[in-house]
């Protein structure tokens, strides 16, 4: 066994408790604004180890217990500070918990369902329904709690975005080498295993071994960098712009069309309602994306039926995902109330499916369902499907909520709901079309600024009530002197 995965696991872990040990001295002597920096370095450090030091990177598999991973590592200390928080008040799960509540239900009905269907695969090239359920729903979720509750000013907030611009730089580094085959500049080496998982068309799928989820972390550094901005002034502003453009060339090295698609709604979004101080920018920004769009959709290049070329005329994953749709139809009709398993799609459909399969999917075997929310109803049910949807609405419905209550400008301020829901509509856009459960970090990050966001909203409520007290205390002190 390599010695090396050991002694990164050993300084990875001694360096996180340590940072956590700092932590609660710095709080206990008064040192403010730094007391939870270590928790935020934390959850910085498992958001990389997620995406790129999972089970590929190094797995050890000891007899009776789990495998042990750096990300599962790291993550069994985001828990015990969780568990501590929970003890000692800094965790706070009594007051404004309606989104929790919700994620306890749905995570209710995938355990309901596991236990009808099955917590383990039931063959090798199935996945494994435990596996869905933790990566897909359970760390998230988890995630967004320790955020909402840990996250909580403008230098935690920074760390996280700098951390998440840093590692889209290095996806956008490593994407030409992938897509122009020059494999051996490619870290960590699984990427370029064809064991681990086929090279097909030379697309840049970076540690996520997937080029739409690639996509999906490059358009969340782009976003975090952009936000970035707004503390950045000088020389150090424009190295910063000169570093955003390396995620243009890089989401098209993923050859994906969700990316595309993905990346103008984060302009949109950007120059809809993306406060500056320099407005006029957006004058030029505007017509500039235009040209650039009208010039990419009349380009030959993208209307070619090649998916090397960048082209999104490739009808053979069309006709993949309409055969899927036939399929998730077939199997929702079978069982809409309880579904038929999590992540019992692929072997649901092999036994009784008997309709049309496109001949790629033939070729390939059997799919992964490529659409987020169908999977959950045919997997689910309507009750999951239900749940997840109303989750998904309360996370929006508390970004809409933030109006007003945050500052004018800053890391804190109006911009961020903007760059928080720039996120979310990048998610929710990839998952319309691939089965995202399977890729934690794709998941973790969304809900971490659910988090993040659910937090402010509640400590604004909170700052407004002891306000509101306050000023009931000085009336009545002013009428007890006048009074007297």
């Amino acid at each position: 066994m390599d010695i090396l995965p050991l002694i990164l696991i050993f300084v990875i872990s001694i360096a996180a408790i340590l940072l956590w040990f700092r932590g609660k001295y710095q709080k206990s002597h008064g040192v403010e604004g730094e007391s939870s920096n270590p928790t935020a370095i934390l959850l910085a450090c498992w958001l990389v180890a997620s995406a790129v030091f999972g089970p590929n990177f190094f797995i050890l598999r000891i007899a009776g217990i789990f495998d042990i991973t750096i990300e599962r590592l790291l993550f069994i200390v985001i828990l015990a500070v969780l568990g501590a928080g929970l003890f000692n008040g800094k965790v706070n799960l009594r007051s404004g918990v309606t989104i929790e509540m919700t994620m306890m239900v749905f995570v209710l009905i995938c355990l309901i369902s596991m236990s009808r269907t099955g917590f383990l695969r039931v063959s090798p090239y199935f996945p494994s329904p435990w596996y869905v359920f933790i990566t897909g729903y359970l760390f998230p979720f988890i995630v967004f709690i320790y955020a909402k509750n840990y996250i909580r000013d403008e230098n935690h907030v920074l760390l996280i975005l700098h951390a998440l611009f840093f590692f889209g730089i290095y996806l956008c580094l490593i994407a030409p080498f992938e897509y122009f085959n020059l494999r051996q500049f490619v870290f960590p080496r699984y990427i370029n295993d064809p064991e681990i998982s086929l090279l097909h068309l030379e697309r840049a799928r970076g540690p996520f071994l997937n080029a739409a989820f690639n996509g999906v972390g490059i358009l969340i550094g782009f976003i975090s960098g952009l936000h970035i901005l707004e503390k950045k002034t000088g020389f150090t502003r424009v190295f910063y712009l000169a570093l955003l453009l390396f995620f243009f060339p890089a989401v098209f090295f993923t050859l994906t069309r969700s990316v595309y698609l993905g990346l103008l709604i984060t302009l949109f979004i950007f120059l809809r309602w993306y406060k500056t101080s320099f407005s006029k920018w957006k004058l030029i920004s505007l017509p500039l994306a235009l040209v650039l769009i009208v010039g990419i959709v009349n380009s030959p290049r993208l209307l070619s039926k090649e998916r090397r070329e960048g082209g999104v005329y490739q009808v053979e994953e069309v006709d993949i995902r309409l055969a899927l749709l036939e399929k998730s139809y077939f199997l929702f009709s079978e069982r809409p109330l309880m579904g038929i398993g999590l992540a019992q799609f692929i072997p649901a459909s092999t036994r009784s499916y008997k309709g049309r399969t496109a001949f790629v999917a033939e070729e390939a075997g059997a799919q992964f369902q490529h659409n987020h929310l169908l999977g959950i109803a045919t997997e689910l049910g309507l009750e999951g499907f239900i749940a997840y949807l109303v989750l998904i609405i309360l996370i929006l419905r508390r970004m809409t909520q933030l109006t007003g209550k945050l500052p004018e400008s800053g890391i804190m301020g109006r911009n961020l709901r903007v760059a928080i829901f720039a996120i979310w509509c990048v998610y929710l856009n990839n998952n319309l079309f691939v089965e995202p459960s399977n890729a934690l970090f794709i998941n973790a990050v969304p809900f971490l600024f659910a988090g993040l966001a659910d937090g402010l909203y509640i400590r604004s409520l909170e700052s407004e009530l002891k306000a509101q007290i306050a000023n009931k205390e000085s009336v009545r002190t002013c009428l007890k002197t006048s009074i007297t």
